[in-house]
């Protein structure tokens, strides 16, 4: 039998990438560990598919172990992390390599609708309707507008990490930034207008 892992939750980012650098690899599990829903979040935002999600993630991980080297001791492992996660995501777009995005009203697992699964049976109605009119606008922006919105939103990056994944200026994600928010106001409010129409 194996000799048993050191509990590695309470150290630092830093302390885990060194030891990963000096070859104790199952540091590295304890930074995946930190990561994987926030990465996973972001990258399912972006990709609008679980698969495809899956997918950044590994390669993003993959990506993130390699260049452990170049991470910069002061900053945080996890916005770090997810700048790497949004490039991939962007660039596995970009590339054209992806499935169909799921609708929210498409069957998933047990033949629910997405909808009804993200809702909490212990919401009010309203809010519940709420929370599927934002997600089904966010599915109607465009691919700019949802990469800017997933990164601030469900990375919640800082400008300057936002501006370094997309590699522009900050004043361009904040502008972009409004844009987005614009949008997906706007999408939100068409979704209820064509609600009270039917």
């Amino acid at each position: 039998m194996g000799a048993e892992k050191p509990d590695r939750s309470a150290q630092p980012d830093a302390e885990l990438v060194q030891l990963v650098l000096g070859g104790e690899n199952d540091a590295f599990d304890e930074l995946v560990r930190r990561t994987r829903r926030p990465a996973y979040r972001l990258a399912r935002r972006i990709t609008r598919n679980h698969e495809d999600a899956d997918d950044v993630l590994q390669e993003s991980y993959i990506k993130a172990y390699r260049a452990l080297a170049r991470f910069q001791s002061q900053r945080a492992f996890g916005p770090w992390f997810l700048t790497i996660v949004a490039r991939t995501a962007l660039s596995q777009i970009r590339s054209g390599a992806r499935r169909a995005a799921v609708a929210l009203d498409a069957p998933g697992e047990g033949g629910i609708p997405l909808a009804e699964r993200i809702a909490d049976p212990s919401q009010d109605p309203s809010e519940r309707q709420r929370l599927i009119d934002v997600e089904q606008a966010f599915d109607r922006l465009s691919e700019e507008h949802r990469a800017i919105l997933a990164l601030r939103v469900e990375g919640d990056l800082p400008y300057a990490d936002i501006a370094a994944a997309l590699d522009v200026p900050i004043g361009t994600v904040m502008s972009r930034l409004a844009r987005a928010r614009e949008a997906l106001l706007k999408e939100v409010e068409e979704l209820r207008a064509a609600r009270f129409r039917r």
